[in-house]
């Protein structure tokens, strides 16, 4: 009987051994997907949200009029922008971390906005209205800030 579990037990451990080894390798061998890194908030984000939307006199920096209540400064920004509620569209968040399609910021940088939603942003400070062709850096939305936000959103 003591023979059979030494066996049993000797067997027992090479499979055990031989599946661990197996695993191993799986996870080594062969081509690894690419990894997609996430746009940098402190560096790729919030540069150009600052140049672009908090500058002006009546934006989201230093001097908002009354009826902006987003604040666009590095110390401010993250918290002001990602899982905050948006305040033209009810039950939206500025930027809904992991979920761009549920993002009102996204909206309103690429205007697609609903009625009583507000304007495309970034606005012409001198004149209050959209601008023609947004002065944002080409492909800033599509490259940098929607991949940002698919990302999680992360304060990095």
């Amino acid at each position: 009987h003591r023979t059979r579990s030494k066996q049993a037990v000797v067997l027992l451990f090479a499979a055990i051994t031989a599946a661990a080894c197996r695993n191993r390798g799986e996870q080594t061998v062969g081509p690894q997907p690419p990894t997609q890194l996430v746009p940098s908030f402190r560096s790729d984000v919030l540069p150009v949200l600052q140049q672009n939307c908090a500058t002006a006199e009546g934006c989201h920096g230093d001097k908002p009029t009354d009826s902006v209540r987003l604040d666009l400064r590095p110390q401010a920004a993250y918290a002001q922008l990602v899982n905050a509620p948006a305040q033209a569209r009810k039950g939206a968040l500025r930027v809904a971390a992991g979920s761009p399609g549920s993002s009102f910021l996204l909206d309103k940088l690429s205007g697609t906005l609903g009625p009583r939603e507000g304007k495309t942003m970034p606005v012409d400070p001198d004149t209050g209205a959209p601008f023609d062709r947004s002065p944002l850096p080409p492909d800033f939305v599509q490259k940098i800030f929607t991949p940002w936000i698919a990302g999680g959103a992360p304060n990095n």
